[in-house]
């Protein structure tokens, strides 16, 4: 996950945040916003409306929306999958996709959620991409841009606490001028964390979220941050300024780790990556209609004969189905072993067999049994390699 190339300024652009779609949601949502059924607004709710109007209207001046972007139907359809999850499942947002190959989302009051065109390449699966929209939903949900404006002197300087006190507690009869100001600010603060405590409890009410889901696996939530701890891995440590108060990646990686194993919840990470995956299909060789197992697109073995009483393509089918069923188990190279016999050659795992190559394969091969077992025992050692390669921090 995660590894395109980024400069070291547009890492510093990860926001609240983390960080290839799979199927198309059954019932997508055509428009940007997510709106629920309607709900009297509290006060407090109307001057959260009233500010990220103004804030949304500070991020098109600093970015550029991609408007009707294909992608924001299937993320409005996840917001409403954890809608019902959330602290304020009458929530309305508003989805937005902005144009740049950074990796960035972030989320500003009223619940105006943004997502970057590098973020949405980045993320493997739809699961992932919930994690990242959970997370944002969160900041808002958790009131943090509330939080960190009640306590932040800032805005007690620029306003003054009688004015701070009245924008936060009612949008009504306020000064258009004072309500922009507060609004710039706020997407400065959305770009430079809501702080270490909101990014940790954003990080928690996001595996909280999908759990309840029952969509989607929480564990999306440990792969993204681990993604984000690979980047941050790669840049200078930055020690001074407002990233001070923020909990490093590696932090936020072992508080979800926690989280994850005091709920009961497996960390099946190949649930929601694409780091391995087999796969079978037909192919044709010499005219003859044979069977085809790769792992991640690279061919591990081709079964060309019978064997007890399955073709050769459901042979290869059979082969992925159990490498997969493994490779969810956590499987790991050391346990994948080849066996040698006198007319046949197997990949085997965990007192399983994942393959057997036939001198009848061999034969309509050109090739040995043995040969053609080390060949495929290569080709899934370079897959995990390339796993550890992708997916190490």
């Amino acid at each position: 996950m995660w590894v395109h190339a980024t400069t070291a300024a547009s890492f510093l652009l990860l926001l609240t945040c983390f960080p290839a779609f799979s199927a198309s949601p059954e019932a997508p949502v055509s428009q940007a916003e997510a709106t629920p059924a309607s709900v009297k607004m509290t006060p407090e709710e109307k001057a959260d409306a009233e500010i990220g109007k103004r804030a949304a209207e500070e991020v098109k001046k600093q970015f550029k929306i991609i408007e009707d972007s294909p992608e924001v139907p299937r993320i409005a359809a996840i917001v409403e999958r954890l809608r019902p999850a959330t602290e304020k499942p009458h929530q309305t947002y508003h989805v937005h996709v902005i144009e740049t190959s950074a990796l960035n989302s972030f989320a500003i009051p009223g619940g105006y959620l943004y997502y970057t065109q590098g973020l949405l390449e980045a993320v493997e699966s739809e699961d992932e991409l919930a994690a990242v929209t959970a997370h944002e939903m969160a900041h808002i949900c958790l009131s943090h841009s509330r939080r960190l404006m009640s306590k932040d002197e800032r805005y007690e300087k620029i306003l003054g606490p009688l004015v701070l006190i009245s924008i936060l507690s009612n949008s009504e009869a306020l000064d258009p001028g004072k309500i922009a100001l507060i609004g710039a600010h706020i997407v400065q603060d959305a770009l430079n964390h809501y702080g270490r405590e909101a990014e940790l409890e954003a990080d928690h009410a996001a595996v909280i979220y999908l759990k309840s889901s029952q969509r989607y696996h929480p564990v999306a939530v440990l792969t993204v941050l681990e993604g984000l701890a690979r980047l941050e891995s790669g840049r200078p440590q930055v020690e001074m300024g407002v990233f001070q108060t923020h909990p490093r990646s590696r932090e936020r990686v072992e508080a979800v780790r926690k989280s994850l194993e005091e709920l009961s919840i497996p960390i099946e990470r190949r649930r929601v990556t694409l780091s391995l995956v087999a796969e079978a299909g037909p192919v044709t060789q010499d005219d003859v209609d044979i069977g085809e197992l790769r792992l991640n697109g690279r061919v591990i073995f081709q079964p060309a004969a019978e064997l007890n009483g399955l073709s050769p393509l459901s042979r290869a089918e059979r082969s992925a189905e159990m490498l997969n069923a493994l490779l969810l188990a956590n499987l790991q190279l050391l346990e994948v072993g080849v066996v040698e016999g006198d007319h046949e050659a197997r990949l085997e795992a965990r007192g399983e067999t994942i393959l057997t190559i036939t001198e009848a394969d061999a034969s309509f091969h050109s090739s040995t049994a043995e040969a053609l077992v080390q060949k495929a025992m290569n080709a899934i050692r370079l897959g995990f390699q390339e796993e550890r390669v992708r997916r190490a921090y």
